[in-house]
């Protein structure tokens, strides 16, 4: 069963019409895959990132519809957990610490 934070739940359930960014964390999902199932619900992946995870935009309508991909372990909002938000330790020169 794929994990989804509350924010994703509250998406899911009450769409607004509007793009999120999301992480999906693979389990055993393809990447390819799970790429080709978010550009058919008119999303893109904008990123692979560490531990198996894509950073992908959605409409939040469909959401629901990226809920049922099989082979996801988590789906969490990419402002929750702060990835990509060019803060993270390894983007800084050895230098800079």
């Amino acid at each position: 069963m794929t994990y989804l934070s509350h924010p994703v739940r509250r998406m899911r359930d009450d769409p607004r019409d509007e793009s999120v960014t999301l992480v999906l964390r693979l389990d055993d999902a393809d990447p390819e895959g799970v790429e080709s199932r978010v550009e058919a619900l008119d999303g893109e992946v904008d990123a692979e990132l560490a531990f198996e995870s894509l950073r992908v935009v959605v409409p939040q309508e469909s959401v629901a519809d990226l809920c049922e991909i099989d082979g996801l372990d988590a789906i969490e909002t990419a402002a929750t957990l702060g990835i990509g938000s060019g803060d993270a330790e390894e983007d800084m020169e050895l230098d800079d610490v």
